[in-house]
């Protein structure tokens, strides 16, 4: 059976399905032979079977050979409840310039994991600008060979499906997009649907931080995210996202809350509800060997509330509280040591071997011995 045939149940994307074979290294990426005459083996077929949705959500690799590949980071889910957002895909453009008849050369969308779910170069019509050919290291024969961005406007509309558009400094973002959709005959009401709604992370970060400057890299610089900015639209988009989930953790871990208002006792019931689920399923997570950051990250909860939370519960339940024995050894010694100093005090005396949280934990499993 060839892969014309197999494929007549599924209907792949022929790109999509391409793009998957060379992932899966099955095919090298410089054959261009038709896919569809590929036979395909018992082991072959099951492996598509067992990959349907993969498939399906196959990026199609579109960038320029002399440019590495992303590869998303590993990120634990983590629901951002003080900045208040949900529901959303981030979006960035690189551009042969910053005018108003310049035109999105680079577009990506990820999602909240920082998993790619659309890239692609285009080829401009206009000659790229010196500045921007500084920044992005992509010039006209580079892209010589792309697709047109009308081309591909159906798959970036695919890409962002339902979610709102959250982006760095976004309203440039969208102008471009509505100046290159009108350059190339798109109606310009499909551009402004799709950016309804959007969400500008500067925005977000003027609300909360103090900064003398609000650009993307000082924002992640100043809050300890250290990968090198390259400016490429889908590692912008990454370093958006990082940088709004250490403002969500620092701002949690200060004790802030978003602003809600309960206007009734149903509302104030069902949030009860909500939290004491929370609270059960951090006590589970905990039991079942996860960490308490990454708890408090799934959970949107700060380090002092899940530790707080785990070490009620162990008293009550009567579980063990985790520590390390040899950091426990040094800091049961310091706090001997120190009998009777309040707690405050004692976190500065153990920094060098234990945050406030783990002093809490060691304290708390050795209460009987320090009493």
């Amino acid at each position: 059976m060839t892969l014309r045939e197999l494929n007549k149940d599924y209907r792949f994307e022929k790109q999509k399905l391409r793009q998957w074979l060379i992932d899966e290294q099955i095919i090298d990426k410089e054959d261009d032979s038709d896919i569809y005459d590929l036979e395909v083996d018992e082991a072959l077929e099951k492996k598509i079977q067992d990959n349907v949705y993969a498939i399906k959500d196959t990026v199609v690799r579109r960038k320029f050979q002399g440019i590495d590949e992303y590869v998303a980071p590993k990120m634990i889910p983590m629901p951002f409840r003080v900045l208040n957002i949900s529901n959303f895909v981030v979006l960035d453009t690189e551009t042969t310039g910053l005018y108003k008849d310049d035109e999105v050369i680079e577009l990506s969308v990820i999602d909240e994991l920082g998993r790619e779910l659309y890239h692609s170069l285009f080829k401009p019509e206009k000659k790229m600008g010196e500045a921007a050919l500084r920044v992005t290291g992509l010039d006209n024969p580079m892209l010589e060979n792309e697709p047109l961005f009308k081309d591909e406007w159906k798959n970036i509309k695919q890409a962002v499906g339902k979610k709102k558009i959250l982006g760095h400094n976004i309203s440039y973002d969208y102008r471009i997009t509505l100046a290159t959709a009108k350059r190339y005959g798109i109606n310009e009401n499909e551009v402004k649907s799709l950016f309804h709604d959007c969400i500008d992370s500067k925005e977000i970060a003027k609300k909360y931080l103090r900064s003398r400057s609000y650009k993307l890299a000082y924002l992640c610089k100043k809050l300890g995210i250290t990968e090198s900015q390259k400016h490429r639209a889908t590692y912008d988009c990454l370093q958006t996202l990082q940088m709004l989930r250490r403002l969500e953790r620092k701002l949690l871990n200060e004790g802030a809350t978003k602003d809600t208002t309960v206007y009734d006792e149903y509302e104030e019931a069902k949030e009860e509800r909500f939290m004491e689920a929370t609270k059960e399923a951090v006590i589970a997570g905990y039991k079942a060997n996860k960490s308490i950051e990454d708890l408090s990250i799934f959970y949107g909860l700060s380090l002092e509330e899940t530790t707080n939370l785990i070490i009620e519960a162990s008293k009550k339940q009567g579980f063990a509280l985790r520590v390390d024995k040899d950091q426990e050894e040094a800091v049961l010694f310091i706090v001997r040591s120190y009998k009777g100093l309040p707690f405050e005090k004692l976190v500065k005396k153990v920094k060098k071997y234990a945050n406030e949280q783990e002093l809490k934990l060691i304290m708390a499993k050795n209460e009987e011995v320090l009493s």
